[in-house]
């Protein structure tokens, strides 16, 4: 057959097909629309595309809504009442109109998401669960030492005063002499320091040690004759300063871990040496009475440090507090996560629990998608649709225990409940997910697919046999709305069951045009498939992501229908066979889901235990690398 003649007989089979012109639309509710009603009022109209030459005739014409007949106005209008089922969440309507006198069908499809929503913007409450060992806490030490602000001239700079009028020597008149004791140039250093960090009920004990401690001082004996104005090195191969912290989400940024200290820092010096470098404090014989009288500074010096360590500043924090809440800023999930995945995250903390196993850190979140090529943006494709709000499902907050699931020890576990995961979903396909074109399908389910050709689809579709046998033929994929997982496991025990709805499948054509270097794509079906779904989520140390994986459905667990067609005519044999071929390709549209980057926690990264449910959160067990 000729490009001319192919050109003509598409001509012809639309005007065959718009012999029919009868068509008929749901026009409320809108498809995605989510109700918590047990019914919801269908509503729409039955017109005609040529209405000058084929009025509608109501009488011509027979309506069906779920496949139970339903009266047409004479105006063309039609409404009926549907009852929802919330187990099954989505909820297909599908209305069916006939003209009797020409066989002539048409078809319309909404899908109603019946259960609670999250609009776009909106938070998932206790979404997100990140659960911090106590092997993560000594895995995470040496990078918090990093971040932990300790420089000491900040912190104690010169001139501090450390003892003020202080008696120094007590006699039985009184005091004989008194001193104020200062921080004194050079100012003071340390070489190195460490901090440890152990979880217990409510609070976590710190321990920061500083190493080659090396402290000037300054003593001001004033007008007492006994104590001379001197200068005191002091020098410790350790000092370790111990105390108790509560972490709290931070009021005024929910985002960050606000740290509290919890009665007094200790302070303990080993390897403690003192020694007058000036004044007479330091000359022959003089110095060994003074210093004799002044003894061993060693207490006085470490209750004045105490003192100072102990005093809360303008912002509500103790010096180490302060120190502590500066690095844990560190830990953050929105970021990382965040910009992995192309969206948006936001999630604040509601809840910081600390316990003997470690600390639980309880996020609200929310996804929003953010169109651009920047960081945290996405550049969606053609067909990709804009959406409004996810499902939403009200889970308990998960507890974590000192191994995963298969009993392995673990250093972090990163959960994420049904909600948090929807409100992925939903940013996902906004930025193209489930968007896909295939060219070859396995028909036979030999695992050899084949080339989707006009010849093919003619035993299926029979008028697109006319165009020729060997034109190419493709099918678009695209979501019409969000898939979900309701927290149930999958049908054959799977992480989660992913529910898909609406997804449209329009079957293409493509025929040469003689006036134009561009193929004529010619639409000749348009469908709609529901599906169940098992998913796993699995680990490539490669790329350090988690990958979807996507079983094969039973094709009891498909539903399709058929929403267009040129001829007019039912297409059951497309209806019947789809559900047993997509099994071959559904589980390859996981491709298109992507994969879940892993994010780095102060720069170490995280290596899969275990991907498996915690109550019913999807969570990840890694250990920090």
């Amino acid at each position: 057959m000729s490009n001319l003649s192919r050109v003509v007989t598409l001509l012809g089979l639309v005007v065959v097909g718009m012999t029919g012109c009868m068509r008929v639309e749901i026009e409320d509710p809108e498809n995605g629309s989510f109700l918590d009603e047990p019914t919801t009022v269908v509503s729409g109209n039955v017109f005609s595309t040529n209405p000058n030459q084929s009025p509608v005739d109501v009488a011509d014409l027979s309506l069906e809504i779920n496949g139970a007949n339903v009266a047409i106005a004479e105006d063309g209008t039609f409404s009926t009442s549907i009852m929802l089922d919330p187990n099954r969440v989505f909820n297909p309507i599908e209305t069916d109109i006939l003209e009797i006198s020409t066989g002539y069908v048409d078809s319309d499809r909404i899908v109603i998401i019946a259960g609670d929503s999250i609009a776009e913007g909106d938070y998932s409450p206790e979404a997100i669960a990140l659960q911090i060992n106590s092997s993560g806490l000594d895995a995470l030490q040496p990078v918090v030492s990093g971040l932990v602000d300790l420089d000491l001239p900040t912190l104690i700079p010169v001139g501090t005063i450390v003892i003020d009028n202080a008696c120094l020597i007590d006699g039985i008149f009184g005091c004989l002499g008194r001193a104020t004791i200062s921080i004194a140039s050079p100012q003071p250093s340390i070489s190195s320091f460490d901090v440890d960090f152990d979880s217990q009920q409510n609070s976590i004990h710190a321990e920061i040690s500083l190493r080659d401690f090396d402290l000037n001082l300054y003593l001001d004996g004033g007008p007492y004759i006994l104590i001379p104005n001197c200068d005191l090195n002091l020098m410790a191969d350790t000092v370790t300063l111990s105390g108790n912290y509560a972490l709290e989400p931070d009021s005024s940024n929910p985002s960050k871990v606000d740290v509290a200290q919890l009665g007094g820092v200790s302070t303990s010096f080993s390897g403690f040496d003192q020694t007058f470098t000036s004044g007479a404090c330091n000359t022959f014989l003089i110095g060994d009475i003074i210093q004799a009288i002044i003894g061993d500074v060693e207490p006085t010096v470490r209750d004045a440090l105490q003192g100072f360590l102990n005093t809360v500043d303008s912002n509500g924090n103790t010096a180490i507090a302060g120190a502590v809440e500066g690095a844990l800023a560190g830990v953050d999930i929105s970021g990382p996560v965040g910009e992995a995945l192309n969206t948006e995250l936001d999630a604040p903390f509601f809840q910081v629990q600390e316990t003997t196993t470690g600390i639980t850190l309880g996020s609200n979140a929310r996804f929003e998608t953010k169109i651009g090529t920047g960081p945290g943006e996405c550049d969606p494709p053609a067909g990709a649709p804009d959406l409004s709000a996810s499902y939403h499902v009200s889970q308990p907050f998960p507890s974590f225990g000192a191994t995963a699931p298969n009993g392995m020890p673990y250093d972090i576990g990163l959960g994420i409940s049904s909600s948090g995961f929807n409100q992925l979903l939903r940013s996902m396909v906004e930025c193209g997910l489930l968007v896909a074109t295939i060219t070859e399908i396995d028909l036979f389910g030999s695992g050899t697919p084949v080339q989707l050709t006009s010849g093919v689809l003619s035993a299926f579709i029979p008028w697109v046999g006319n165009l020729g046998p060997d034109l190419p033929a493709r099918i678009e994929i695209a979501p019409t709305i969000a898939p979900l997982i309701t927290g149930a496991p999958g049908p054959g025990g799977e992480l989660a069951l992913l529910k898909l709805a609406q997804l449209s499948l329009k079957v293409f054509v493509e025929l040469d045009d003689p006036n134009s270097a561009i193929p004529i794509s010619v639409e000749s079906a348009a469908l709609m498939l529901d599906a169940d779904v098992g998913i796993n989520l699995g680990f490539d140390s490669v790329s350090g992501s988690l990958v979807f994986e996507l079983t094969e459905p039973n094709p009891s667990a498909i539903t399709v229908k058929t929403v267009e067609n040129p001829s007019g005519m039912e297409l059951p044999q497309v209806e019947a066979l789809l559900p047993h071929i997509v099994g071959s390709f559904l589980p390859s549209l996981a491709g298109s889901l992507g994969s879940f980057p892993l994010p780095a926690f102060l720069g170490l990264s995280l290596e899969v235990v275990e991907v498996a449910r915690n109550g019913e959160m999807l969570t990840i067990y890694a250990d920090l690398e």
